[in-house]
């Protein structure tokens, strides 16, 4: 069985990131219909598949509900009350949001002993286009793309972890504050997790497309890069 990871923040603060005085050019109507386009491309997609989706939003009632029968686990960080969170989640530092969320269904899946084989993880209002192949992440193995071939910089918008990794991620990021609070990218720090591993499979076509934030006219294609 499959787990997909869904990061998602559809109500965002009007407060910068460290490289942009801009941190999304969308509404949250529009983060909320493009993320339930995230959720139809998965259940599509990758077949015997369950969904964790983390949100850090206040939430309407139709969203809510929408999120909840939609996917199969489902936490919202904002519902805890606990401004650490919401601190670390509106932070200069995207990192330190996206590895917050993270750390969060990581915990959630290891508490609950949730039952899987490979664990995906695709950004919320990312989705899945016609280039994805599953059989390319069919496997016991990492699949990952190092942007341009650098790798020092792993593609975080969508990528497949086996069970077996799980653990030791969610270790390396509790253990990695510092990196987050300098504002490392998360490109960067998950490139920086997999140097522990040497049977990684590389895969150029990764299959998947997303809006940008900060810029309304701009797409990031990850079909053959």
């Amino acid at each position: 069985m499959n787990l997909t990871l869904i990061t998602s923040i559809i109500d965002t603060p009007n407060k910068p990131l460290s490289y942009t005085p801009t941190r999304s050019v969308y509404t949250k109507q529009e983060r909320f219909d493009q993320t339930k386009y995230t959720i139809e491309t998965i259940r599509l997609k990758i077949p015997d598949n369950k969904i964790i989706l983390v949100e850090c939003s206040q939430l309407t009632q139709e969203e809510r509900e929408y999120f909840i029968n939609n996917t199969d686990y489902f936490i919202n960080l904002y519902d805890k009350n606990d401004d650490r969170i919401i601190e670390r989640i509106h932070s200069i530092s995207k990192s330190l949001g996206e590895s917050t969320m993270t750390k969060y269904a990581l915990e959630y899946i290891i508490e609950n002993n949730i039952d899987f084989k490979n664990l995906f993880k695709i950004s919320g209002r990312y989705w899945l286009n016609d280039k994805f192949i599953y059989d390319v992440f069919n496997n016991n193995y990492p699949v990952i793309n190092f942007i341009n071939d650098d790798t020092n910089n792993a593609l975080t918008s969508l990528y497949k972890i086996p069970k077996n990794m799980i653990y030791d991620f969610y270790l390396f990021i509790k253990q990695s504050d510092y990196l987050f609070y300098n504002c490392i990218g998360y490109e960067n720090f998950f490139a920086l997790f997999l140097k522990n591993y040497t049977d990684i499979k590389i895969n150029k076509v990764m299959g998947v497309s997303g809006y940008i934030s900060v810029d309304v006219n701009a797409i990031g294609d990850y079909m053959n890069n």
